[in-house]
């Protein structure tokens, strides 16, 4: 092989490549459901261990420990909601299993219904 071919070789692979994330994220974007997948909002199962660690479920009703019922930064245990944590990603807020949804920063950014409770609740800003 010349130097010539070489460099054509090595021109036409280091072109190709750099197609390559362009490809796989029309695919992905082709084969995604609905506009909470183009969103990028998937809801995180409370059975996922993060969202245990958390002790996070997608309805504030469904937490029954009376331990966990408690003021936090002035604010009324029936007041607390997702909705209005300071974790709670609102700018980027839509629709997820028919939801109103948000990324979570303490949920690797996966998604938290609006009315959903978790044990880091923590007043907005």
């Amino acid at each position: 092989m010349n130097r010539r071919s070489f460099i054509q070789t090595a021109l036409t692979i280091t072109g190709a490549l750099a197609f390559l994330p362009l490809i796989a994220k029309s695919e992905e974007r082709r084969r995604g459901g609905g506009a909470a997948a183009a969103a990028g909002l998937v809801l995180i199962d409370p059975k996922d261990s993060q969202a245990k660690a958390l002790n996070y479920a997608h309805e504030h009703k469904d937490i029954t420990d009376k331990t966990l019922q408690s003021e936090r930064s002035g604010v009324k245990w029936t007041d607390q909601k997702c909705q209005g944590c300071n974790f709670y990603v609102k700018e980027k807020e839509g629709k997820a299993s028919g939801k109103t949804a948000a990324p979570c920063q303490l949920l690797a950014n996966k998604a938290v219904a609006a009315t959903g409770w978790c044990s880091s609740w923590a007043k907005k800003a």
